[in-house]
């Protein structure tokens, strides 16, 4: 399987307009955190975070949670996770869009000159090899060549844990 068939879907309780527990899951994540502190989707509270990935899968629904560790320093997680397994690095705009998912090809040549590959989830395996993707990226903007700018640059390491 190619790196690129992985991918994930943040909140998939979110479609399910004729489930009023996931309704409800939904826009207590939306009033509580996403829309309050103009958040990436990412889900700082882990008892709120237990109850979802419980709820999805009494609906049969398997998930897997994921946490995003970055360097932004906003919201702090005291809570001891156990970590499954760590997928890599990415470059993130929003949790819905990954810069290296979509622009690696655009920097192949240069980041393959400095031994940088994707892992076989299409991520990096070191923090230092995405800050080097997003200065090739910063200096391509900079030359006036048209890549997506909307969203900051935001390097993330994504693991799976252990809720259960």
């Amino acid at each position: 399987m190619s790196a690129h068939n992985f991918g994930y879907r943040a909140w998939p309780l979110s479609d399910l307009t004729n489930d009023d527990i996931a309704i409800s899951l939904t826009n207590d994540a939306d009033d509580n955190w996403f829309g309050k502190y103009n958040m990436q989707h990412i889900m700082p509270d882990l008892n709120y975070t237990k109850i979802y990935f419980n709820y999805c899968n009494s609906i049969n629904l398997h998930v897997k949670a994921l946490l995003f560790e970055s360097l932004n320093n906003t919201f702090v997680i005291n809570d001891i996770l156990e970590i499954s397994e760590t997928l890599g690095f990415d470059c993130i705009g929003t949790v819905y869009h990954s810069y290296l998912l979509t622009e690696f090809s655009d920097f192949k040549h240069e980041l393959q000159e400095k031994n940088i590959f994707p892992n076989k989830y299409g991520l990096l395996n070191k923090l230092e090899d995405v800050i080097t993707f997003i200065k090739l990226r910063k200096n391509a903007i900079a030359s006036g060549i048209n890549l997506e700018d909307f969203w900051e640059e935001m390097p993330v390491r994504i693991n799976v844990i252990n809720l259960a």
